[in-house]
């Protein structure tokens, strides 16, 4: 059992409630809007984690960019000769002139080579060998983002890399690339280990419209994510327990499609059994289940059943790929899904507007989302 644990923070309705606003006020009234790629999301993240951590034995800012590329084109040459190598996604450029250098094998760091600067003797680019023939791509994440240019070429050209390694040649090196935002952007994410390696992962987006504080769509849902940590801490779960809390879904899911990528090139994809994706609990008391596993779907069912929440949940069977969990689509073989959203109130009409503040969440709606999905983390870890 972990040693940490906050369950007193969410024991009983009140105390939810007290937290609740404390971390709405927090992430929405003080705030103001947050889109990502701002300073005022940052902000958020780092109040997240903050909570994730007190709750998670496992928790960490997961940074990603918007966007990145290469200008064309990349090239490390010699007296003409120009080396197959690709470029690793989301390193950072060269400059536009390049540099001058030659290539060393390294002892210690990230890649088989590297390449030093000769006016500042210093390495200034990675070079890496992929497992193929040819060059591979590579995705870098956390600490290696924006880090060193990183070259990648192919097991074929291994001899012709170690000559020029042993006569000290000289080669230029250029890569130029754009990327946003130029703000440091984050997912959150928290990890409970469990007795088995299979994975029940919990998303929930943080960021906001550029006008609005985006209390219900989904500063509200990512606050009850939070509250579910808090309910977890402390123990060893059957399943592992991930709670991702993701940036620029407002801007085309990007958040979650860079974790989609990260999990691949960390090859722990294998482990996510089940994806639960939150958007929007708030604008009234009837959850709004979408799957078309008929399994999970019964499970949804069976819940509200024994809890008798005196809601009219809308059981939807559309597949669950939709809002960030469409980029977890194909991930592997095996993963099966369910995503909410709710209905029943007006609050529906400020979506996207500034009127989606602090003071349109319906407090029971937060009640009623977390009591569901207490249960249902429970359940799942039975199938």
């Amino acid at each position: 059992m972990n040693k940490m644990n906050t369950r007193h923070l969410v024991d009983i309705p009140e105390m939810r409630l007290a937290y609740f606003e404390k971390l709405l006020k927090q992430l929405c009234t003080d705030l103001g809007p947050h889109p990502s790629g701002t300073k005022a999301y940052e902000k958020a993240c780092k109040i997240i984690l903050n909570e994730m951590s007190k709750a998670a034995p496992v928790a960490f800012l997961d940074r990603y960019l918007d966007y990145w590329a290469v200008v064309p084109r990349h090239e490390i040459l010699h007296e003409g000769t120009r080396l197959d190598v690709m470029v690793a996604e989301n390193c950072a450029g060269t400059g536009d002139s390049g540099f001058k250098g030659v290539i060393r094998k390294l002892k210690r760091g990230p890649t088989t080579y590297g390449i030093f600067d000769l006016s500042t003797r210093r390495i200034a680019a990675y070079l890496n060998v992929s497992e193929e023939v040819s060059p591979k791509p590579e995705y870098l994440y956390g600490d290696d983002v924006l880090s060193l240019p990183r070259f990648v070429m192919g097991i074929r050209d291994i001899p012709f890399v170690d000559l020029l390694v042993k006569d000290k040649a000289k080669v230029e090196v250029r890569v130029r690339v754009v990327h946003a935002p130029q703000v440091p952007t984050h997912n959150v994410v928290g990890t409970f280990p469990g007795r088995s390696k299979d994975e029940i992962l919990f998303v929930a987006h943080a960021d906001s419209l550029i006008q609005t504080e985006g209390a219900n769509d989904n500063t509200a849902t990512a606050i009850v994510m939070l509250m579910l940590a808090h309910a977890f801490s402390g123990t060893r779960p059957n399943l592992t327990l991930t709670f991702l809390i993701t940036g620029s879904e407002e801007y085309g899911l990007l958040g979650a499609k860079h974790y989609v990528k990260r999990r691949i090139a960390e090859a722990t994809q294998k482990n996510l059994k089940f994806i639960v994706n939150h958007d929007s609990l708030t604008y009234g008391p009837n959850l709004w289940a979408s799957t078309d596993d008929e399994e999970l779907m019964g499970l949804v069912k069976s819940i509200h059943a024994d809890l008798d929440m005196k809601t009219d949940p809308i059981y939807d069977t559309s597949a669950c790929w939709m809002n960030d969990a469409a980029p977890f689509k194909g991930i592997n073989n095996h993963l099966r899904g369910i995503n909410f959203n709710s209905r029943g109130y007006d609050t529906l009409g400020a979506n996207h507007t500034p009127r989606d503040d602090s003071k349109q969440v319906p407090r029971d709606c937060v009640e009623s989302s977390f009591v569901v999905l207490r249960e249902l983390i429970e359940r799942l870890q039975e199938m």
